[in-house]
């Protein structure tokens, strides 16, 4: 009798004291939770107070994200929570909650602060009366260097966790916090290539020269839109000028290729990828571009070229949304003799000054520009806008972080593009959004999908398309891929009239007038296969090619006014690439992100 009340003690014991560790642990996670949802707010004002260069602001909220994250580390790494990763069906979750909570304040009291110090230097990198500062640049290197370090190994430290077995709303919050991490590191990686290649690209050690290009979405290319503008940027020590614009066409045909094609190139581009200075970026790889490009010009202008530097019009959008508005005098560049040696007669309502805004700058370049004035005056309006906003964002000198999160959105949609020629410079830019390049990570499957005009005129201002891709299976460590697009044409219903020759092509190349011809390329994974194509349900005879190890699909879009064009694929991969597949579409005039990241099915 005496042995059972003893044993009914010590289970009574047991239990209260499991109680009682339990109502510590949900007191733990108490607090833990209301710390973490402090440090959430912190982290989005010390963002904000970034954003807006806000030294006071910078302060605080990284004062007040370092205290909360560093109560709730308290909270997590105490001997009680330690336990409770070790209680089945909560050890996963305990554990998760202690990894985040240490990342968050590693961040918090090491890289962030490093990046709090520096944070209001960035007007380093932006230009302000016409130069930038080289040394500002060099020294700003150091703080943004250590922060993308601190922020690269907390995304793998978060990204070795996989925390498909936490309850919903933690994995939610973990997922989120991953995934905020992650697009941090890859901007602080990018910061770190800039502040490294800068003052060479520069010209600290010696003047560089540059082609600036604006590439014209009303007539796709592969990596945008046809080379429309194209200027001579010169830098010296810092110091920008624009010392030459000139149409893309100008520079005219050459007899033959200006450097050897590849076998699969002139089956899949055919000669003029070569000749013609318009038609280089028939191929996605901004490096080869870039290379046909400097090639044309070194030949006809004699300019040596250290690199290519390359924006649209909607990225334009985004540097007017942080600069303001410029005004233009098309007048100025229409009355000098490019214009067919002033034998045209130009309206002189088109001779009005033109206010360019974020809002209307790409209906105005790709859209406006072909109704209001003449063929011999479209391209003179398209570079004086072009030569305008470069000069507006030399001399601006206000908010440099804004102008940053402007080129920063850009990037992403894969709206600039950046080569050098020289190779120090350029190996620091490989695997950067910027370099453009048509390969990547063996690990990781990418799909590339190009649209380049055949209509030969700028209909594709009316283009609109979407491109979805889907992991279905993974077998010995290859994806299976499903893929799906959709070609639409918004043009006028009667665009053969109401449009001029100009957009329509007038026929000349047997289209008819108001109908669009697109080539579509599809580059799919490296090592890998694409398989049974369709369109609109029905099976395609696409033709087939393969450059860099990569399958190439090739299909042509013909679309009348509001039609709609359906067409779908399989693929597979490479062997052993069992990460997100990683697709890119060519930017069209949308505003949007055209690179993608598809779960792995592995």
């Amino acid at each position: 009798m005496l042995v059972r009340r003893h044993w009914r003690l010590l289970l009574a014991a047991v239990v209260i004291a499991v109680l009682a560790l339990g109502a510590y642990v949900g007191y733990l996670a108490y607090r833990i939770n209301h710390d973490l949802a402090a440090a959430q707010d912190d982290a989005a004002a010390f963002k904000t107070a970034v954003t807006k260069g806000d030294k006071a602001g910078i302060r605080s909220t990284l004062q007040r994200l370092q205290e909360h994250s560093a109560s709730a580390a308290d909270h997590a790494d105490s001997p009680w929570w330690g336990l409770a990763t070790h209680v089945p069906w909560l050890g996963d979750d305990a554990t998760g909650v202690r990894t985040a909570v240490d990342v968050i304040d590693d961040l918090s009291q090491h890289g962030l602060a490093e990046l709090a110090a520096s944070s209001t230097d960035l007007h380093a990198v932006v230009p302000q009366h016409g130069r930038i500062d080289v040394d500002a640049v060099t020294k700003l290197h150091g703080s943004v260097a250590a922060g993308a370090k601190a922020l690269s190994a907390a995304d793998a430290e978060l990204g070795a966790v996989d925390p498909s077995g936490f309850v919903r709303s933690l994995r939610d919050r973990y997922r989120y916090l991953h995934s905020e991490v992650s697009s941090a590191a890859t901007a602080l990686r990018s910061a770190d290539t800039a502040t490294q290649v800068l003052p060479s690209m520069l010209g600290k050690d010696r003047p560089q020269n540059y082609l600036l290009i604006v590439q014209n979405n009303a007539e796709v290319r592969a990596t945008g839109g046809l080379p429309g503008a194209v200027s001579l940027l010169h830098a010296d020590n810092g110091k920008l000028t624009l010392d030459k614009q000139v149409a893309g066409k100008d520079l005219g045909e050459a007899p033959t290729p200006v450097l050897p094609l590849t076998k699969a190139e002139k089956a899949m581009y055919g000669p003029q990828l070569g000749t013609y200075f318009l038609d280089a970026n028939f191929t996605p790889d901004f490096a080869r571009a870039s290379d046909l490009w400097k090639a044309r010009w070194e030949q006809v202008e004699g300019d040596k070229i250290d690199g290519v530097l390359s924006l649209d019009p909607v990225a334009l959008s985004y540097i007017l949304d942080a600069t303001g508005p410029v005004t233009v005098h098309p007048e100025t560049e229409l009355s000098t003799s490019s214009i067919a040696g002033g034998a045209t007669t130009v309206p002189a309502a088109s001779l009005e000054p033109l206010t360019i805004t974020s809002d209307n700058v790409v209906k105005t370049l790709l859209s406006d520009v072909y109704a209001k004035y003449p063929p011999e005056a479209q391209d003179a309006v398209f570079r004086v806008v072009a030569g305008a906003v470069f000069d507006k964002v030399l001399s601006s000198d206000d908010n440099p972080e804004t102008l940053l999160k402007a080129l920063a959105e850009g990037v992403r949609e894969h709206r600039v593009y950046v080569h050098s020629f020289h190779d120090d410079v350029q190996k620091r830019l490989d695997g950067t959004r910027v370099a453009g390049t048509v390969d990547g990570p063996s690990s990781e499957p990418r799909v590339d999908v190009t649209v380049n005009d055949t209509t030969g005129a700028k209909m594709s201002y009316y283009l609109r398309y979407d491109v979805d891709v889907s992991s279905t299976y993974c077998t010995d460590g290859v994806q299976g891929l499903d893929a799906s697009a959709t070609f639409k044409s918004v043009a006028p219903e009667d665009a053969a009239t109401s449009l001029s020759d100009t957009v329509t092509g007038g026929a000349s190349y047997g289209v008819p007038r108001g109908t669009q011809i697109e080539t579509v390329r599809v580059f799919g994974p490296a090592g890998g296969t694409i398989d049974k194509v369709t369109q609109n349900g029905k099976p395609l005879d696409a033709l087939r090619f393969r450059e860099h190890d990569r399958p190439i699909a090739q299909f042509y879009v013909q679309l009348a006014p509001g039609q709609t064009a359906d067409f779908a694929w399989t693929m597979t991969s490479g062997k052993g690439q069992t990460a997100d597949t990683q697709l890119r579409t060519t930017p069209g005039i949308e505003p949007g992100r055209p690179t993608e990241s598809v779960g792995s099915a592995c």
